[in-house]
């Protein structure tokens, strides 16, 4: 049970950590946007990363994310074999 529930929190976890990079990564207006408990921008504001070099900033950490999100699950769908 406690196994069950550890994996659903990490799945979770995932699935919001994801989902915060795919709008990084896609249009970090958008990001911006999100609610502030689902889009984790509470520092940073649009004015200052929405557009211009601020934007490729938050593309490019949006994509490292999403590298690290995809990595992890490769490497636990790997380790199942």
């Amino acid at each position: 049970m406690e196994l069950k529930l550890g994996v659903l929190f990490i799945l979770f976890f995932f699935a919001v950590f994801g989902l915060n990079a795919m709008f990084m990564l896609i249009s970090p207006r958008a990001w911006y946007r999100l609610p502030r408990c689902l889009g984790l921008s509470n520092r940073y504001t649009e004015s200052e990363y929405g557009s211009g070099w601020g934007a490729v900033q938050t593309r490019l950490l949006g994509g490292c994310l999403l590298g690290v999100v995809v990595y992890f699950l490769w490497v636990a769908a790997k380790s199942k074999h």
